[in-house]
């Protein structure tokens, strides 16, 4: 969704309906919320998410990088900033998915600006959740 959405797809409402439309199988039940939380999330908060990634991607300008690498990022910030899932396994599955889609040599990279941004979110207390 997040390519979708930067190749000119349209509005992010639209770019949900479409994909999730051509995978649906039984309707709504189809649409994953935790994806579309993601999606939204990097669509809302693009601009803040690309300042993150410049601040940790010493001597990397964000048009140098790759559409997946530069996605992946964003896709990763915005799922640490939640602090829903471990770090770990963020962290984790954004390097398998750069090591199938961008290559290995994008691991380093990828580790390297991800794991900086978890070290600097770790600084800031995390929200705490009223219970009801």
């Amino acid at each position: 969704m997040v390519y979708q959405w930067q190749a000119g797809g349209g509005p992010p409402e639209k770019v949900v309906e479409d994909y999730f439309g051509g995978l649906a199988q039984d309707g709504p039940s189809d649409v994953d919320p935790f994806a579309v939380q993601l999606f939204r999330s990097v669509t809302d908060d693009a601009h803040e998410l690309d300042q993150i990634i410049r601040r940790h991607a010493s001597h990397w300008s964000l048009e140098r990088m790759s559409l997946v690498v530069r996605h992946l990022l964003r896709l990763g910030i915005a799922e640490l900033r939640s602090r829903q899932t471990p770090a770990t396994v963020i962290i984790d599955e954004a390097l398998e998915i750069g090591k199938r889609f961008a290559g290995d040599e994008s691991t380093a990279f990828l580790n390297g600006v991800l794991e900086a941004a978890r070290k600097e979110f770790a600084e800031v207390p995390k929200p705490t959740q009223a219970v009801s």
